[in-house]
């Protein structure tokens, strides 16, 4: 029985890639409200662990609930349906389309066309797009996309965020920007983070969780966790991992 302030539980979850095991065995907790970030040096597992929360892969074993329903058999559409923010390391966006199509589009989903316009107009406003707002997508700079799919997640008002490097090949005054709307959207939603740059984990870490070799390794605050002397060995000590 789901507790009711968590809002995303892994259970017993392991994935398989043929005869290799890339996670074993990982329970986790999300609660309503929280901000989490994951990390781990390169091949630790945490990539594919975001795959399976967000629905773009199947657990080899275990399952995962979300808001109390098990997503393992689910579609990524129907996991969104229920409240669900994913945005990839790659940007999922319409290239072909202008930035402001793309973010009407998504806004239209969660609250149909009468008042799509308005949350769009805002969300421009909100994430310094309007300079762009004509513009096709696929012209942007990529740090420009990055900002509209972040921009396509928050139109929806999802429950629970996915991110998967936010930061990715942002500069320093739009990596500082992106940290200050991770904790603004925390406000009003559970956030969950992977990221390999320290510093801007730094900004925004409320509880890190640590994985190493398939399995979580380390769970605490970012206090906690950079002064643990294993993690220091496997992550810090051997460089940041992607």
């Amino acid at each position: 029985m789901t507790q009711p302030d968590i809002i995303l539980e892994a259970r017993g979850v392991g994935k398989r890639f043929g005869g290799v095991r890339a996670l074993g065995n990982i329970d986790f907790t999300l609660r309503r409200g929280e901000l989490r970030c994951l990390i781990g040096p390169n091949g630790a597992g945490k990539s594919t662990f975001f795959k399976l929360l967000s629905g773009q892969m199947a657990p080899s074993e275990g399952d995962i609930l979300f808001d109390g329903r098990s997503i393992r058999r689910a579609q990524q559409h129907a996991i969104a349906q229920r409240g669900m923010g994913i945005k990839n390391q790659v940007p999922t966006v319409l290239d072909g389309l202008t930035v402001d199509e793309n973010l009407w589009l998504a806004a239209r989903s969660a609250c149909g066309s009468h008042a799509a316009q308005d949350r769009a107009e805002q969300l421009k406003a909100r994430l310094g797009l309007r300079a762009v707002a004509r513009k096709l997508v696929g012209e942007l700079a990529h740090g420009q996309r990055q900002w509209v799919e972040i921009g396509m997640v928050v139109a929806r008002e999802p429950k629970v965020i996915l991110l998967d490097e936010p930061a990715a090949g942002m500069s320093d005054e739009e990596t500082l920007r992106m940290a200050e709307l991770i904790l603004e959207l925390n406000a009003r939603a559970a956030v969950v983070v992977v990221e390999h740059d320290m510093a801007f984990i730094g900004r925004i870490a409320r509880t890190v969780t640590v994985f190493h070799q398939g399995g979580i390794l380390q769970e605490g605050s970012f206090a906690q966790i950079i002064a643990d002397p294993r993690v220091r060995d496997v992550y810090l000590g051997r460089g940041r991992g992607a």
